[in-house]
């Protein structure tokens, strides 16, 4: 998951990254709890599309209070609910309550549409601390257009000032494409006017699904526009940035920075689909194993197939020459496979570590 978040204050989100340097072991967990979605959007790995005629599926009550509970005996500390679209699923708010009451540290990743001032309220009382909401042009019909569906714009930003004034820590992302790069500052920029907390960029990224059908909107130079942003944090106060980018930081910076070149590969982070199928990374869809069907700890059977998925990693002689492949441990493995060798933010535009460090 190549991200990068920008913090302008406290927030819990530090916690994972303080277990998982404790413990060296998986720590956070992002659920699909349903693959159903009202949106359509260009870039997303799982584009289900509200005009599409495909079933869709929930994550059973009984299995997520069984999911969460295996969760937390195998010591993870955050939970992250997304989909498909978590607003949508019938039982979100218990979902929130049941992982709260276990000790989680409870975000969300949704598309805003449906989160009135009255749900806010409800899901912060049910232990909701943080919401993430993409923010991908602040023309409102490039966002719509984007995102497929009209008036999403609008309903992202009012989604945004419902869940501040209730409480929750807000995110707004964006996920960095041709249509928006020369923009993205300007798009921080507009989060911050509106008091949010804590702006986050990701990489377009070519999995499957639409993520592939449309990778010719991938942006022209996402380093670039990763050192804008850096800039504008330090010029406006910023206290921490938690990058989770093998290409970060790519200029020396003052901010304090939690830097893991990719969650995946540490084992920091796994991605549970809402029938338990376990992905190595929210943009590789071929499942390691399915939460449901395991014997054992969760905590070892994941350790034991992420190995497994790791040591077939084919590392370019490229970046085997490099004398700085430690620090970004040859890049995103998803680039790589897609460019059948450098990752190709690395290779297509000549970047090399002496440059950016």
């Amino acid at each position: 998951m190549c991200v990068v978040t920008f913090d302008w204050e406290e927030n819990d989100a530090k916690e994972k990254v303080r277990h998982f340097m404790e413990k060296r072991k998986l720590v956070w967990a992002v659920v699909e709890v349903t693959n159903a979605c009202n949106f359509n959007c260009m870039w997303c790995y799982a584009n289900t599309g509200y005009k599409e005629k495909i079933a869709r599926k929930h994550m059973p009550k009984q299995r997520l209070d069984t999911l969460l509970k295996t969760l937390s005996e195998s010591g993870l500390k955050q939970v992250t609910l997304s989909g498909g679209e978590p607003t949508v699923y019938p039982h979100l708010k218990h979902a929130i309550k049941k992982a709260k009451d276990l000790g989680f540290v409870v975000h969300m990743n949704t598309n805003g549409y449906l989160l009135t001032r009255k749900l806010a309220k409800e899901l912060r009382r049910m232990g909701l601390s943080q919401i993430q909401i993409n923010i991908d042009s602040i023309n409102g019909e490039t966002h719509d257009n984007v995102r497929g569906r009209k008036g999403s714009f609008r309903r992202a930003v009012q989604a945004l000032k419902n869940a501040k004034a209730a409480g929750i820590t807000c995110v707004s992302q964006t996920v960095l494409t041709r249509k928006n790069e020369k923009e993205i500052t300007d798009i921080f920029r507009f989060a911050r006017s509106h008091g949010i907390q804590r702006c986050r960029v990701w990489d377009m990224m070519p999995s499957e699904g639409c993520g592939l059908e449309n990778f010719d909107i991938r942006p022209t130079n996402y380093v670039k526009s990763l050192e804008e942003l850096t800039r504008f944090a330090e010029q406006t106060g910023a206290r921490h940035i938690e990058a989770g980018e093998p290409f970060f930081p790519l200029h020396k910076t003052k901010i304090p920075t939690s830097h893991v070149s990719c969650v995946a590969t540490a084992g920091v982070l796994t991605n549970i689909a809402c029938n338990g199928d376990v992905y190595f990374c929210v943009t590789q869809r071929k499942p390691m194993m399915n939460i449901f069907r395991m014997e054992g700890s969760f905590q070892d059977s994941y350790a034991e197939k992420l190995s497994e998925f790791t040591s077939s990693f084919r590392i370019p002689p490229e970046c085997r020459n490099c004398g700085m492949s430690e620090k970004c441990r040859s890049g995103c493995y998803t680039r790589r496979e897609h460019a059948k060798g450098v990752d190709y933010w690395c290779g297509s535009q000549g970047l090399t570590w002496n440059k950016l460090s």
